[in-house]
């Protein structure tokens, strides 16, 4: 089966104080709690790599126990990354979570409904701030016209506002406006998930606009990024 990946860019490397840690982990809490009520799949989370476990179930996260051992793992390392799975062995059902200092990432494989879709960004952009998040595949990084850009798919937040005019194809859009995030997540065709000749040209075609607005990410980290 493919696998999806959530991506994401934020706008510079987040801090690694003390507080800033422990605020971190809060908002990776609110972001779980708020997919536990998508789709079961994202109902119950372990922290990975916790131990020798196998497979590793010793830390149910956010029990304070996983939380406490995450911001430990952070001080004694900033670039430690915050790794949970839904402890599924079935790669159908399987979900996994990674956030750093760099941004977020999720992978799992089962083709949600476009309304769990865009519940999933909602859930993001409530508690961090994004210059791009996508739902990728490996389709969408084949047709990608513009290489060093990140890919667009064919759902996608950008950080402005988004005419309904505007692009060639649009099938839903949802208008955010939130503290942290002002933008519009996009879904471009009714069967964003199917991998055919339409959905490239639809993808491809709305790639040149949103490229051309500006909106959409280089490949590689900007300069500046690791400036604190």
């Amino acid at each position: 089966m493919r696998e999806f990946f959530l991506s994401t860019r934020i706008s510079k490397v987040l801090g690694n104080a003390d507080h800033e840690i422990k605020e971190q982990v809060e908002k990776v809490e609110q972001i779980i709690n708020e997919l536990s009520d998508i789709d079961p799949i994202f109902k119950t989370w372990y922290v990975n790599n916790a131990t020798s476990s196998k497979p590793p179930l010793d830390y149910p996260f956010p029990a304070d126990k996983a939380k406490n051992y995450l911001f430990k793992n952070r001080k004694l390392d900033i670039n430690e990354s915050i790794l949970l799975w839904n402890a599924q062995l079935d790669n159908s059902q399987y979900a996994s979570f990674r956030f750093d200092r760099v941004g977020l990432l999720m992978t799992f494989e089962k083709v949600l409904e476009t309304e769990q879709v865009i519940k999933l960004f909602n859930a993001l952009l409530e508690c961090f701030k994004f210059e791009y998040i996508y739902l990728n595949t490996d389709f969408f990084a084949d047709i990608n016209v513009f290489p060093h850009r990140r890919e667009i798919t064919s759902i996608c937040y950008v950080p402005v506002k988004i005419e309904d005019n505007y692009l060639p194809h649009l099938y839903q859009k949802v208008e955010v406006e939130n503290n942290l995030n002002q933008g519009t997540i996009l879904v471009f065709d009714e069967n964003w998930a199917d991998e055919t000749d339409e959905l490239k040209k639809i993808v491809q075609e709305n790639s040149i606009a949103l490229v051309e607005l500006g909106v959409i990410p280089e490949a590689g980290l900007p300069d500046g990024f690791f400036n604190e």
